[in-house]
């Protein structure tokens, strides 16, 4: 019972989507496959951790924090379970996490070791296309919003800029972020911003704090 418990769980997963049940039972059976518990909290990643294995969120909600390079601004963001942690990373020229992940309820998350990645890679031709698939996918989003054409509006621009910081277009965000830091990222005077950002708030479309900003759910501000 446990095992087929275990089977529903990877199908939650786009790298294992497709398999078959014998599939899944050779995985099972041959494959070492860490089990972890987090309290809320606790932290499951952190950013620059080498990422020498892939996980897996299977319950649970966490915290997602992403900072800039200069450590100017934070973007929180709340995910939860099916979730699979930067898979990219474990390939590549720098093979670390670049977000934080934090545990906000009690969660359980499945490691799987690169060297096991490797294996299952090789063995299984459904696993190779559901992960070349997945990183294809990412790095076509990633050309489509970096080419995406420049609003002429500043509103729209702002709405951009955190579009373009999150990992997912919608949902709940925290931004810790100054005016002025937010006004030099776009490019214009801290007033405009200030602007701006005062008219969303009173659209009901964000909140406004000391250096920080509160959006409910982002894809009301994309709409």
């Amino acid at each position: 019972m446990a095992d087929f418990h275990l089977y529903d769980k990877l199908l939650q997963f786009t790298l294992f989507q497709g398999m078959s049940k014998g599939d899944l039972e050779l995985i099972v059976a041959h494959t070492r496959l860490g089990f972890h518990k987090y309290a809320p909290g606790e932290t499951i990643a952190a950013d620059g951790d080498v990422c020498n294995r892939l996980l897996f969120l299977t319950d649970g909600h966490i915290h997602i924090h992403t900072t800039s390079s200069n450590h100017a601004f934070t973007v929180t963001e709340v995910g939860h379970s099916p979730e699979m942690f930067q898979a990219e990373s474990i390939f590549g020229l720098s093979q670390r996490f670049t977000h934080t992940y934090q545990a906000l309820t009690p969660c359980s998350v499945l490691s799987i070791s690169k060297d096991e990645v490797y294996r299952i890679f090789e063995t299984f031709t459904i696993f190779r296309i559901n992960l070349v698939n997945l990183l294809s996918t990412r790095l076509q989003k990633q050309h489509t919003r970096t080419w995406r054409k420049t609003s002429p509006t500043l509103r729209q621009q702002t709405i951009n800029f955190f579009e373009s910081h999150c990992l997912y277009p919608a949902g709940e965000k925290h931004l810790k972020i100054k005016m002025q830091q937010l006004a030099d990222e776009l490019g214009t005077k801290r007033l405009y911003v200030s602007q701006t950002l005062k008219t969303l708030q009173d659209e009901g479309l964000l909140t406004l704090s000391r250096g920080a900003i509160h959006i409910q759910a982002l894809e009301r501000l994309l709409m």
